[in-house]
């Protein structure tokens, strides 16, 4: 067995298992100072849907590329996500102090409004990565596509979701689960999501390649 035949199997593996880690570890460092997340986000899931797209991609050049190209809009978002998120925890608070009746229906309503940017949070990044756009078109479109197809971004937050939990609450295991993280962690939660995502954009992608560009209006561009 030739080892440095690229059809080989396990030079295919290390070759994946090299752009798992390098790619998780460029997510962790242009995340540390917290305000770059959504960029960096943003960045993780434009090259994990590349590699459902492509299969094989240069994961530095194109983390960067996305990273530079949607810094100020997925910034902007992830800025707006905080604070909303942050308003959402003040109001919780609040309730206590509500009478009954109302702290009641307030509490479903900001229940859903966390819920509503749950869901934003987890579509509106792999959404900036696939299409270029204004912002406030874009965010519908997020929301768009999680009601699509519920059953995906049921899924999608279950992936996302239930790893961490289990890190949490395994004390025995956390060094374990730990490392994982550092190593791949992050890398394949966004791939296995951009699984579900891909198949919701790629009829988008298909679409655009029967029709000219430059339709004068203010359509769709796909990054891709």
């Amino acid at each position: 067995m030739n080892f440095f035949n690229e059809d080989n199997f396990l030079h295919r593996f290390f070759l994946s298992a090299g752009d798992f880690i390098g790619l998780n570890l460029l997510w962790i460092i242009t995340s540390v100072p917290v305000v770059t997340a959504g960029a960096s986000t943003t960045a993780l899931y434009y090259c994990t849907l590349k590699l459902h797209k492509d299969k094989d991609i240069s994961i530095w050049k194109c983390y960067w590329k996305s990273f530079r190209g949607n810094f100020f809009q997925a910034t902007a978002v992830w800025l707006g996500l905080i604070g909303a998120g942050v308003c959402v925890w003040f109001e919780k608070r609040a309730i206590v102090t509500m009478p009954m009746p109302m702290a009641g229906v307030f509490t479903y309503v900001i229940w859903g409004i966390a819920l509503l940017l749950a869901v934003t949070a987890l579509y509106i990044f792999p959404t900036i990565a696939s299409f270029e756009n204004k912002t406030r078109r874009l965010l519908p479109y997020a929301l768009c596509f999680a009601a699509r197809k519920p059953l995906y971004a049921l899924c999608m937050a279950l992936l996302t979701c239930l790893p961490m939990y289990f890190t949490l609450v395994d004390a025995k295991l956390f060094p374990v689960y730990l490392l994982v993280w550092l190593m791949c962690g992050f890398s394949l939660t966004a791939y296995g999501n951009s699984w579900f995502l891909w198949r919701l954009f790629r009829p988008y992608f298909a679409e655009n390649e029967k029709v000219m560009s430059g339709a004068g209006n203010e359509s769709d561009q796909y990054v891709f």
